[in-house]
């Protein structure tokens, strides 16, 4: 049987969250995020307010989290925090309940554009939980200039060759090649499909890891000179050194 789940998901480069349609029989409410977006005392001061019981599990990516809930048919979990593309995966696997707005109080506080997203006009099945982007976190103080394309990372200086790192997430390895070469980041095209294949090959010789996590820290040790990173993350590695520095433009 399918343990359908109601998504609140972001938009763009994001998170969101998905309720199991079971949820107000469930013995334990099991809400899986990522370490570090829900405030400390979230759980515990839900469980005191309604009476519940709630637990927290981390998961490292969306692939990680995927991989359980379609394993699984949506069993053993009933919240879930995915980014927008995996949330619509969830709906077209009919994982995804519609939302019952009048359920859903501060839908009223969302900006007019949260409720015009191209994957769920209307949030029939999804709400921006919250909203970010992938850009260039690095060591001003080692790097040489300020690194302001892809190809910094994907074809770097021999002095940063060792020293870089990019995401393991498929989809932002895969749009920072596709940007680069100025291709869609949703080409189907088989030619430029191959040519991001051939240059994210040659990049991979380069790189110090694949990190979706840990970057941060690395810039912070000095272990790493320039990332790519998510928009927020780069922000733990700033408030640990002020020489790390960043550029989403």
């Amino acid at each position: 049987m399918l343990n359908k789940f109601r998504i609140i998901s972001a938009a763009a480069i994001g998170t969101g969250l998905a309720l199991s349609a079971s949820v107000a029989g469930a013995e334990k409410l099991v809400v899986s995020n990522w370490d570090g977006y829900m405030a400390p005392g979230a759980i515990d001061a839900f469980n005191e307010a309604t009476g519940n019981e709630a637990e927290l599990v981390l998961h490292g990516t969306n692939e990680e989290i995927m991989g359980k809930l379609i394993a699984s048919k949506g069993k053993g979990y009933d919240v879930v925090f995915v980014s927008s593309p995996f949330a619509e995966v969830l709906h077209n696997l009919g994982l995804a309940e519609e939302l019952d707005h009048e359920k859903i109080p501060n839908i009223t506080n969302l900006y007019s554009q949260a409720t015009q997203l191209s994957h769920d006009e209307g949030n029939t099945f999804s709400l921006p939980y919250a909203w970010g982007t992938t850009g260039l976190c690095y060591r001003s103080d080692l790097v040489e200039g300020t690194p302001d394309s892809w190809n910094d990372l994907l074809k770097p200086t021999d002095a940063l060759s060792g020293k870089t790192t990019m995401l393991a997430t498929d989809r932002w390895l895969l749009g920072a090649a596709m940007l680069a070469n100025g291709y869609s980041v949703n080409t189907v095209d088989e030619d430029e499909l191959a040519a991001v294949r051939d240059q994210l090959i040659k990049t991979k010789a380069t790189l110090l890891a694949y990190d979706d996590t840990t970057f941060y820290a690395k810039l912070v040790s000095g272990e790493a000179e320039l990332v790519q990173a998510w928009d927020g993350w780069c922000n733990y590695g700033i408030a640990e050194n002020a020489d790390i520095n960043r550029n989403y433009s």
